[in-house]
């Protein structure tokens, strides 16, 4: 196994500058394609730790088989999409609400609550689909396995704020509450938010068809990642991250990426009996109907 000793080669300012810019090829010159852990040269931090062959087949394949009617065509990733904006009303007036471009993505599990909605829930594929949903588990479970083996400090502070939550907002008994699901979605440079933030993050693909590129750049620290089926990385999703283009795409294609996560304020979630009941005052200005 490869270990990784990386000096930034940006600072935090610099690399500020990039968020919403597309990465190419000269964003690095270090391209992580076996078993390696990477760590900043001067703190020592943990940056990422990726494994080859970590994931069987068939569990990678329940996961996509199972996940994939999540996704649609979403204006919700922000900076990630490559811009961050006020949506523009049909009328020419503009909203209050931040979008970004669209992209093909979806969420699986359990969201808190937000500006928009007020109250904590099933995501929408979780309550339409909720067999695929189920069958899905075991995927989510065998990835919490390989979190809590490979980064067991972050899986620790992760798991425990996971048992101190209302277990209906937990996949699986795992340490997840959420599954973000993305097909053939180049990423601007971004930092990860809304997760819990003592954490590690991941990432795992799902890919379809004979095409290259598409690695995972940590800019600051000019190296790239090349994740193929059955591969996992974690890494701090904290850090500025995007990947690169996709080369020799063709008809049929397919590049499907999985991010694993607990929701920030998940932990704050009443049981869904006293959700449902504060839904209902707010709308109502009653307990009870």
């Amino acid at each position: 196994m490869e270990i990784h000793n990386l000096k930034r080669v940006l600072n935090k300012e610099q690399a500020a500058k990039l968020k919403t810019k597309y990465l190419d090829d000269s964003h690095y010159d270090k391209l992580i394609t076996q078993d390696a852990d990477g760590f900043d040269a001067h703190t020592g931090e943990l940056l990422f730790r990726f494994r080859k062959n970590a994931i069987p087949f068939d569990i990678l394949k329940t996961g996509y088989d199972s996940f994939k009617n999540s996704i649609e065509l979403t204006e919700s990733r922000g900076a990630a999409s490559g811009s961050s904006h006020k949506r523009i009303r049909k009328d020419g007036s503009v909203s209050n609400i931040t979008v970004g471009n669209k992209v093909e993505s979806g969420s699986v599990g359990y969201m808190d609550k937000s500006a928009m909605i007020h109250y904590c829930r099933k995501t929408a594929f979780a309550k339409n689909y909720f067999d695929e949903f189920t069958k899905g588990i075991p995927f989510v479970q065998y990835i919490d396995k390989k979190y809590e083996e490979l980064c067991p400090e972050h899986y620790a502070r992760q798991k425990a704020i996971a048992l101190g939550t209302n277990k209906n907002y937990i996949i699986g008994d795992t340490s997840f509450t959420t599954v973000t699901v993305n097909r053939n979605f180049r990423t601007a440079v971004h930092q990860d938010s809304g997760d819990y933030r003592d954490g590690f993050g991941n990432l795992i693909i799902y890919r379809e068809g004979d095409w290259g590129g598409g690695y995972f750049v940590l800019p600051e620290y000019a190296v790239a990642v090349d994740l193929h089926n059955t591969d996992i990385l974690f890494v701090d999703v904290h850090k500025w991250h995007a990947n690169t283009d996709f080369k020799n795409t063709h008809e049929g294609w397919l590049r499907i990426t999985f991010v694993l996560y607990y929701r920030e304020y998940m932990y704050q979630c009443k049981s869904p009996s006293e959700e449902l009941s504060q839904i209902k005052q707010d709308k109502t200005g009653f307990l009870t109907l």
